[in-house]
């Protein structure tokens, strides 16, 4: 049987589910709210303040450790040893813009402008 040490065990504490999946699987996020995601996999999971609940099957938690364990089904020693590849930074705690924002574009130019200021040169106007 496999074994790890409590400081693997407290490294792998640390890890919230946010921070995890910024860092190892960033496409299995997508932003539902300010301040709250959803996984793509679990449409009713909600990562919010730094906690997450899946509604569908009513359980939650705080780490990372607990969603590897309870959703994943990984059994607790390989669930140290996944988060344990790296140290979450504090940084990553906070919660980001996954999506990067689209670069700006000015529109298609209109060979007829029509609509100058929102206001449209319709007769009798």
């Amino acid at each position: 049987m496999p074994g790890v040490t409590k400081g693997q065990v407290a490294e792998a504490k640390q890890w919230d589910l946010l921070s995890y999946l910024q860092t190892y699987e960033p496409g299995e996020l997508k932003k539902s709210r300010p301040r709250e995601y959803r996984t793509v996999s679990h449409d009713s999971l909600v990562i919010s303040n730094g906690k997450w609940h899946w509604c569908s099957q009513n359980i939650g938690g705080k780490t990372a450790l607990d969603y590897l364990i309870k959703v994943r089904g990984q059994d607790f020693f390989s669930a140290v040893e996944t988060l344990c590849g790296g140290c979450p930074s504090r940084f990553l705690s906070q919660p980001a813009d996954v999506l990067s924002p689209k670069p700006f574009e000015l529109p298609e130019p209109n060979r007829y402008a029509t609509n100058v200021h929102g206001l449209s040169a319709r007769k009798g106007d």
